[in-house]
């Protein structure tokens, strides 16, 4: 291809969708994502210091609360098929905005289990039924590209918020952090309102009139053993977005010689980076097959990168910096690789008229591998050292490889007509 041709193309992705409704979605996750960035980096530090409650505490009340709301996002991702999505992302949305205003009313355990359990049943509420939109949005053909994008806008809402989170703590005081949690409410809000012009999408699942059909087929998620497979596999796979934000800040600390201020440094160029890459890496996904192919090759790059964080205990500062760095890049590319092909899959492997139903679904897997991760990749990359990098990288390796296997099976399934089909052909006298 001509630079000028590839020009065209880098001004054409900058633009974004040209269909004004994939637009407003587009505006909405950037703004939705500073404030998800802010709190990501800042949030916990915030309730450790402003409380009075322990970090393990703080630890406890977050993952307590966001258990107790983590099989909401199927029911409301239900709800978003019945009832059309719009109007439940922007509720969903606006229930973020409560729980994360409430922070600042956090002064014990019990308030701070219920104030995450809140903000946990949004969260899971928003992510499923705009899994709902995405799939009414998307023109037909062009639904892996839609996802790229927004799966690009979302990092770099996310690098924006960090940048700011940074500010925040450097400052460190209270108002410092107040302003980050009015911030992130405010755009809970403000992508709401976004969404708001868009029209009605209508739902993508009508009501029976056979009650019986109906009652069978209302949890068909639940009843999907490739996606329930999927979901298994890729919340396994998911252990590694956890790497960089628990893992490697510790590893970072207490066990090389790079400065500390490497830590949000990396965070920093991991979000640029996936950024970056998200387009031009994931243009080779045009259906399932090619998702589930990178899926698979992200296991062992993951695998290298990890190695390479690994090395850097020991070395002089500059060489652990440089590795950490090579490392970090190397995790990014495998990032968007996992992470555009899972996304593919997510709505490949889903019946068109309950997508909100099954991203509910495929959230609540990745929100209990969530839940432990932090112990999981603390306790193999911290404590375990090389060995335990390594363990976690032929974990995540696997894991990708199942979601393959998984692809493979259902694209077969769907090759060879259910005995169901066969016996309505035959009925069928127009297909004689």
């Amino acid at each position: 291809m001509s630079g000028t041709g590839r020009l065209t193309r880098l001004r054409a992705a900058l633009r974004g969708p040209a269909e004004r409704r994939q637009r407003l979605l587009a505006r909405a996750t950037i703004v939705n994502t500073i404030g998800m960035g802010m709190f990501l980096s800042a949030g916990t530090i915030f309730l450790i210091k402003f409380t009075g409650l322990s970090p393990a505490a703080v630890g406890a009340g977050l993952t307590i609360g966001s258990l107790i709301g983590v099989g909401a996002g199927v029911l409301i991702g239900d709800l978003a098929d019945r009832r059309g999505s719009r109007e439940v992302v922007i509720a969903a949305m606006v229930l973020e905005a409560v729980g994360s205003i409430c922070l600042l009313l956090v002064d014990n355990l019990w308030t701070l289990i219920a104030v995450a359990a809140l903000a946990s049943i949004g969260n899971g509420g928003t992510s499923s039924a705009r899994g709902a939109m995405i799939g009414v949005l998307a023109e037909p053909g062009k639904g892996a590209r839609l996802r790229s994008y927004l799966r690009a806008v979302t990092n770099v809402g996310l690098a924006i918020g960090m940048l700011s989170a940074a500010v925040a703590l450097s400052i460190d005081t209270r108002p410092a952090y107040l302003f980050l949690i009015v911030t992130d409410t405010v755009t809970f809000l403000l992508a709401a309102a976004v969404l708001s012009r868009l029209p009605h999408l209508p739902p993508t699942r009508v009501a029976k009139i056979d009650e019986s059909a109906k009652k069978e087929r209302k949890w068909i998620a639940l009843r999907d053993r490739h996606y329930l497979g999927l979901t298994v596999a890729s919340s396994v796979a998911s252990l590694q977005y956890w790497v960089l934000v628990q893992a490697l800040p510790v590893w970072i600390v207490f066990k090389t010689d790079a400065p500390r201020s490497a830590a949000a440094l990396m965070l920093f160029v991991a979000s640029i980076a996936v950024a970056l890459m998200q387009m031009p890496a994931t243009r080779s996904i045009d259906g399932p097959q090619s998702a589930a192919r990178l899926i698979t090759l992200s296991g062992p790059l993951f695998l290298v990168a990890w190695l390479l964080m690994a090395l850097s205990a020991g070395p002089a500062e500059w060489i652990a910096v440089v590795l950490l760095l090579l490392g970090v890049l190397v995790h990014s590319l495998a990032e968007v690789w996992q992470a555009g092909g899972t996304f593919e899959l997510s709505f490949a492997l889903a019946q068109p008229e309950a997508q909100g139903q099954y991203q509910g679904v495929m959230g609540l897997g990745h929100a209990i591998a969530a839940a432990v991760a932090p112990v999981i990749v603390i306790t193999l990359c911290v404590n375990g050292g090389i060995y335990g990098w390594a363990a976690l990288g032929l974990v995540v390796s696997v894991a990708g490889f199942i979601c393959a296997l998984i692809e493979r099976h259902w694209a077969r399934s769907r090759a060879v007509p259910s005995n169901q089909e066969m016996r309505n052909q035959a009925a069928d006298p127009a297909s004689h």
